[in-house]
Order: structure tokens, then sequence, then C-alpha cells
């Protein structure tokens, strides 16, 4: 959150990356430093581990969400135009399907990040020693950084603008003053968004009494409050997609302890298991955005983003239910073994369809979830938002921190289960809350190019 306020109304998106991976570079450096055999020696390793934890933690936090919307920034055309294809075919170029697309390659790459690090560094550890495995990250972080630093020119940067935040907070707090005006009880009942009370020109028959004087004033314009109620309707996504994340989160602590008293080689460590997860979709990613999706639209059929997320909250719900039912048979394997048999018969491989359903519910919840912050930002707080997009993360850490002390045998089963029923049971109610967002969405797109003007093609504006 800090970084986003930095970066919409101080110095814009690119230096706050600047100024917040320097940090993120410092918390490394610490890290790999005190990890060294002769800070151990002197009792750095404890307390170095603890400081740098923060620090990475305040760089991270600087830029994470930040980075994909100055990505997303780089594609310029922002509206949808009809464009004359060589055969004569004459198409709509979409925006919204343009920074899809751009948002499925970005997560991509990412993952691919996160396949080799997930990979080589756990090695790294098990045959050589910690502060090797956290070298090769710094390393790779100062090339990163070098890296952006060296296509500075080549960037579009939007500049930072005035105190959106304060500016948001006083539109919200003009309209309700508005909405609650007795004369204005039947407005009330005929508005379809309350923050309609702050625009000039009202859409609102019967609103009677305004407070012109201070509209006059006043430093947003109807548009400003069109995009806020924009802002407000992606951020109400959010609270929900905090189940589907405690779903996510089984990757990184329970699944692994799952896969460490499972049958797998030697060689294998059991947290090398959750590189499963990048590779399904390193995989599936091309297919979905290059095969999966053109193929609905030819066919006419339309994934809105609502309807992508709520296949996300089902396909994480199915992957926990799998969960349970390995960790079923685990549980029937260890009553084997503790009866005279001898060791896990239950493969370590038998997890991967587990890490693929995760995958998948990534592509449809993760990826549109932060694609749709962009899109429905103001221009002026897409950092912001795109910020807030990452909040239903933090909100299911502390959601599996409560549920934590449950999470050991023999109740393992019944956790799964649980995390299950809770992502199912919140997809249901996300799609009836949230699912009429598809079609204000379509009702605006359509808005846009139904001007005469926009039916004529604009070669001038592919790129």
């Amino acid at each position: 959150m800090l970084g986003a306020i930095v970066a919409d109304q101080y110095v814009g998106r690119y230096w706050t990356i600047i100024i917040f991976s320097t940090v993120y570079m410092i918390g490394w450096l610490i890290l790999t430093c005190t990890a060294l055999p002769v800070s151990l020696e002197h009792g750095s390793g404890f307390p170095g581990y603890v400081v740098s934890l923060v620090v990475i933690g305040f760089g991270t936090g600087g830029i994470k969400g930040i980075v994909s919307p100055l990505c997303a920034d780089q594609y310029r055309n922002t509206d949808n135009y009809v464009k004359t294809l060589d055969s004569g075919e004459r198409v709509i170029v979409d925006y919204d399907l343009s920074i899809q697309h751009l948002y499925n390659w970005f997560y991509w790459a990412i993952n691919v990040g996160a396949l080799l690090g997930g990979i080589i560094c756990p090695l790294l550890e098990s045959q050589i020693d910690f502060w090797v495995a956290y070298l090769l990250p710094t390393c790779m972080f100062a090339v990163a950084i070098i890296v952006f630093i060296s296509g500075t020119r080549f960037y579009y940067r939007p500049n930072p603008t005035e105190s959106v935040i304060m500016k948001a907070f006083s539109v919200v707090g003009f309209a309700r003053k508005q909405a609650k005006l007795p004369e204005n009880k039947q407005a009330r009942k005929e508005c379809k968004d309350v923050l309609d009370f702050a625009k000039r020109n009202s859409e609102i028959p019967s609103a009677s009494s305004w407070d012109t004087a201070t509209l006059q004033k006043a430093k947003w314009t109807d548009r400003f409050v069109d995009e806020l109620k924009e802002a407000v309707m992606a951020c109400k996504i959010f609270i929900p997609l905090s189940i589907y994340w405690v779903c996510y989160n089984q990757l990184s602590n329970n699944l692994i302890s799952q896969a460490a008293v499972m049958a797998r080689p030697s060689s294998l460590p059991n947290d090398i298991m959750s590189n499963f997860d990048p590779i399904a979709l390193i995989i599936f990613i091309p297919i979905t955005d290059l095969l999966f999706y053109p193929f609905l639209r030819k066919h006419k059929i339309n994934f809105y983003p609502q309807k992508r997320i709520t296949v996300g909250f089902f396909l994480g719900a199915l992957s926990m239910v799998y969960a349970a039912v390995v960790q079923h048979y685990i549980y029937l394997d260890e009553l084997f073994i503790s009866s005279g048999g001898e060791t896990s018969n239950v493969s370590v491989f038998i997890q991967i369809p587990c890490y693929v359903l995760i995958a998948f519910s990534e592509i449809f919840a993760s990826i549109t979830s932060i694609e749709y912050a962009y899109t429905h930002a103001p221009k002026s707080m897409k950092s912001l938002v795109s910020a807030l997009s990452l909040w239903p993360n933090c909100v299911a850490a502390l959601i599996s921190l409560a549920i934590s002390p449950s999470a050991e045998d023999p109740n393992m089963v019944w956790v799964y289960t649980g995390v299950a029923v809770g992502a199912f049971v919140c997809g249901c109610l996300y799609y009836y809350l949230f699912a009429h967002y598809d079609r204000i969405d379509e009702e605006a797109r359509l808005k846009k190019i139904t001007g005469p003007e926009e039916f004529e093609p604009k070669p001038e504006n592919v790129a």
C-alpha cells in the first residue's frame, strides 16, 4: 500500500520500483551475509534472518503492486476500435482482451522464475549450504535491476497525480451526505450507486436537493466519480477471494508436510514437489491464452471475468478434495505400516494432480483478479487498486495461521475438506454477488464502440 501511494501521488511507478528494489536488494545482502559460516559462528544467523525478512518484506511490498501495472501501462491503445483485416473481415480490437493477454504472459514469466528458483535453491542448500542458496537470488536480483534500468528509454512512465486518496474520500463523503438528506429519500431508491450523488450532472431523476456551492468548488469531475465507481467495483471482489487464497496457501505448508511422509526417491526433497505448480502454469498458460480463450470467442462463448474467477474457486476447492483423498490413503497406509507393513507405498507423485488443479485455478482466479484490478482502476489509482488486489493474500495468510493449530495428524483430512467446502461455498456466493458485473462491463464496452466514428478502421493505432 505504501509503495502504491508513493507511486500514484509522488514519484511515479518507475522510480518507486527503483527505490524499493534498492531496499529489497539490501535485504537479500543481509540474508546472504548473515548466513555465511563466519556469521553463524558469531551468532548473527538468527538476528540477521529476522532483520532480512523485515527488509525484504518492505522492499517486495513496495514493488509487488506496481510492476504489473507498469507493464500494462506500456499498452497505449486504451480505446476499443474496429479494424479491417486483409481478408476484409471487420473485427473489434478490444482493450480488455489485450490486457488479459498481457497479464497471462506476465504471470507466465514470473512462474518461469519461480520454477528455476524453486528447484535450484533447495538443491544448492542440500548439496552445499544455505548461504549459497541465498547468493543465487541475490545475484539474479542484482541482474534484474540492471536489466530494468537499462531499458528505461523504452518505457512509457506515467507521471504521479495529486492526492487521489483524499479526493476519493471527499467524493464518498459528499455523496453519502447528499444521499442522507430527507428530501432525497426517493432519489436513494432510484440511484444505482450512491456515488452518483457526487456528480454535477446527476443521472438521478428525482434528486431534489443539491449542495451546488460545494460542487462548484469540488476538485473532482463526473468522469472521476465514474472511475471511482469502477475502482470500488473492483475492490469488492477482493474480499471473498481471501478464501480462494487459503486453498493456494496449502502449497507452501500442508502439502509440503504431506509430501514428507510419502514414498519418494531419497534424492528428492519434499519441498521440490511444489514446483509442479509453476511447471503446470508454464505449460497451460500458453495453451489457455493462445488456444482455449480464442476457441471460446470464435464460437461466441463469452467467458467473462466473474465467470473465470468463479471457476477458479471451484477448481481450488476440487484440488483440496483431491488432497483430502490422498491424505485418507496416507492414513490407511500408516495403519498398514504400524500393523507390520514396511515402508510407505503411497507415492509422492500422486500429489501432481493437486498442483495441476491449483495451477488451473490460478489462471482463472489469480490472473483475472489482478487484470480486473488494473482495467477497472482510474488512471490516477492504478497502483493503489493493484496493491489492494493483493490484500486477499494477506487475509488468507492470517486465516491459515488461525487454523494452523488444527492442521496436524490425525485431522488433516478434515482440514483439507474444510478448506474445500469453504472455497466451494464462497465460489457460489461470489457468483451470486458479482455475476452482474459481467453485464455492466459488457454494456460499458459496447457503449464505447457504438459511436459511428468508432466503426472506421484506425490503422495508425494498431501496434
